[in-house]
């Protein structure tokens, strides 16, 4: 995936002490479907753990990043689905 940063929380830690991130992204491509183009616009809540959590936090609002990770469940009682980023890098501005 990729996306600008749009805002993020601060850094916390889970009750282990291992830092944790929310975030957003703003996502915004021109995709194929059924042989047309369609606009694709969208902000979606990431979340990052440990050293990604760590790095990911010291980047500020409005930069380009690529991510990569999986999707999950939030938690046991919330079946949402959610993006944990296990690795990013800043892209080059357009």
């Amino acid at each position: 995936m990729s996306g600008v940063l749009a805002s993020a929380s601060g850094p916390r830690h889970t009750p282990s002490g291992l830092p944790t991130l929310r975030f957003l992204v703003k996502h915004t491509s021109s995709q194929e479907e059924a042989g047309r183009s369609r606009n694709v616009e969208v902000e979606t809540e990431l979340v990052a753990f440990g050293p990604v959590a760590r790095d990911l936090a010291l980047v500020a609002p409005g930069t380009a990043l690529r991510l990569a990770g999986f999707v999950d469940r939030r938690s046991a009682r919330d079946p949402r689905l959610e993006l944990h980023v296990t690795e990013f890098g800043i892209l080059a501005p357009a």
